[in-house]
């Protein structure tokens, strides 16, 4: 009687053992493959940071390439509203004159206008304008009648001395001139004075002049 009760019981045990067993073989199986998974997402998701950060670049350096040509747009629609930007004029229109002497400097206004596009020089106040901002180049000459007195004249911005020309002749005709290139803003003003003390001379030939023109917008 007892060995029949006992048989079934060691059947039992056996038989939980065993799934036991069958149990901890399945999960020493499966356990690779869990870290296996788990590495892998780990290397997708350092991959996918990397490729984000060389987005997050690629948009920066985009985006200021942009900014770039933007404000290159931006200086082409102003050429285009500015136009090209230049004139030529002279002292006298057909007169033969000497101006001065004057006791200090004193404003030119060049009467005879030659050239004048995009009308940045006043004739009535002999100022240039500066329609934008940019390189501008300028010259003037000044004659020089046989006098006691010198020939001198200044190049004024904004009312700050740039450049002067100058020249003296005791007897006969001299001329002198200058050059410069400024840079200017919007509104900059440019204009030519006579020096203290001097005489100049012009006629229909035209010999004391001022000129100027755009080189290129900033």
């Amino acid at each position: 009687m007892k060995m029949t009760l006992f048989l079934p019981l060691l059947l039992v045990v056996l038989s939980v053992s065993t799934d036991q067993t069958e149990a901890l073989a399945l999960q020493q199986s499966f356990s690779p493959d869990v870290h296996a998974a788990l590495r892998e997402m780990i290397a997708s998701l350092t991959e996918q940071r990397l490729e984000l950060r060389s987005l997050k670049k690629e948009s920066a350096g985009n985006a200021a390439k942009f900014e770039s040509q933007g404000a290159e747009i931006e200086k082409l629609k102003k050429q285009l509203e500015v136009g090209q930007v230049a004139f030529s004029a002279s002292l006298s229109v057909d007169d033969r004159r000497t101006y001065g002497p004057f006791k200090s400097l004193s404003t030119l206004v060049f009467r005879h206008v030659e050239t004048n596009i995009g009308n940045a020089y006043n004739q009535k106040t002999g100022i240039f304008t500066a329609p934008v901002k940019g390189a501008y180049h300028f010259e003037w000459y000044i004659g020089a009648h046989g006098s006691r007195y010198g020939a001198g004249a200044m190049l004024m911005k904004n009312g700050e001395r740039i450049f002067l020309a100058y020249e003296k002749k005791s007897s006969h005709f001299g001329k002198s001139s200058n050059a410069v290139t400024l840079l200017l803003e919007n509104g900059d003003e440019v204009f030519v004075q006579q020096w203290p003390h001097s005489t100049l001379f012009d006629d229909h030939n035209h010999h004391t002049t001022f000129s100027g023109h755009l080189l290129f917008i900033m």
